[in-house]
């Protein structure tokens, strides 16, 4: 291995990194107290991650906030009808 090619390694892997580091903070936005804000603030956040250069310590920012703003499990989860009606059901006997 040259040298050129082990810098063309070094950026390859470091873009990879940003791309992995920019999908999970969309994904935690997506899934956070923050999405569909009426003033905006979740678009603007995003359009910040998808385009921006962010430093190391923005990132912290982020994924602090981000992880602040975390919906609770039992609203990121999928209920089938059958688990409504049991949950439902449950209830009423107690």
């Amino acid at each position: 291995m040259n040298l050129d090619e082990f810098f063309a390694d070094v950026e390859r892997l470091r873009k990879a990194k940003d791309n992995q580091r920019r999908a999970a903070a969309l994904s935690m936005l997506a899934q956070s107290t923050l999405r569909d804000d009426p003033e905006g603030e979740d678009e603007i956040l995003e359009e910040e991650i998808r385009n921006s250069e962010i430093t190391s310590e923005r990132w912290r920012e982020i994924f602090e906030r981000l992880k602040l703003n975390q919906l609770p499990n039992r609203e990121n989860f999928n209920y089938t009808e059958t688990e409504i009606t049991k949950d439902y059901k449950h209830g009423i006997d107690n």
